[in-house]
């Protein structure tokens, strides 16, 4: 007999799995999808952010249920940021996945790519603005066939854009502007999913505020995407039931038992 189920992958074929798993009362961990936020404030180290933005949308080449890519910039540095961030995203490397030299690889498969292109498109039908990347690349030799395609960054979005709003599990950020605290902290936690959350400012009481006013399970305060082991990892919301690692991991991989003895 199963004991347990855990998944991770989208949220629709894990609804699906919870339903089927009712129906015996099977423990279950879901690790789902996401659409997470990236808050970076005006006294913010503007370099170690656009570091953490590359990470939180272009690692693995955006594959990562995890990615900040609802990229929130205070006003004051939205266009000094975005420079540096395109600036940064078109020297990325692009190629073979086991040369050293290069940054990134192809993408899972020709299918995934096509729709990850599909909302490049939708992106710019929006209304958004395509500041780089968003092309195919196109290699030659062993790799002609690779799903390999330069990481696009959007600027001039809102929130009710579908590349805003829907996880594209790709190399494509977002990036907002906002102007004050409580604007930025109600638009972040304005979406269905609530996997991981950032934020990027030198005041630490304004970070852990912020953190603390997350609906999200995963949270990092001028940091993206680390995860040790000792951290539990999952999500809130439609993002996930459950936790991984950590003592919560080994608490929802077993179950409690009461024992009573007596003793005479």
């Amino acid at each position: 007999d199963i004991a347990k189920v855990s998944f991770t992958g989208d949220v629709t074929t894990g609804r699906a799995i919870c339903k089927d798993a009712s129906e015996t009362l099977k423990k279950v961990t879901m690790e789902l999808g996401g659409k997470s936020p990236l808050i970076i404030f005006e006294d913010a180290d503007i370099d170690d952010a656009v570091s953490a933005a590359l990470m939180a949308n272009f690692y693995s080449c955006g594959e990562v249920c995890s990615n900040g890519t609802r990229v929130f910039v205070q006003n004051s540095i939205r266009e000094t940021f975005v420079e540096k961030f395109a600036e940064r995203s078109k020297r990325i490397s692009i190629g073979d996945p086991m040369d050293k030299e290069m940054q990134m690889g192809a993408m899972i498969h020709e299918q995934h790519l096509q729709k990850v292109l599909g909302y490049v498109d939708v992106g710019k039908s929006e209304g958004a603005k395509l500041v780089c990347g968003g092309e195919r690349v196109e290699l030659t030799g062993d790799f002609s066939k690779g799903a390999f395609m330069t990481p696009a960054i959007f600027t001039d979005c809102n929130d009710d854009m579908r590349i805003v709003k829907e996880e594209i599990f790709g190399p494509v950020a977002c990036v907002l502007g906002f102007d004050t605290e409580e604007e930025v902290i109600e638009r972040a936690n304005d979406t269905v999913f609530g996997l991981a959350a950032g934020v990027f400012t030198k005041d630490i009481q304004r970070g852990h505020r912020v953190v603390s006013n997350f609906q999200a399970g995963c949270t990092w305060i001028n940091n993206y995407n680390l995860a040790p082991v000792e951290l539990p990892w999952g999500g809130n919301k439609q993002s996930g039931i459950g936790r991984e690692n950590g003592k919560a991991g080994i608490e929802n991989w077993s179950q409690l038992k009461s024992v009573y003895v007596e003793m005479g």
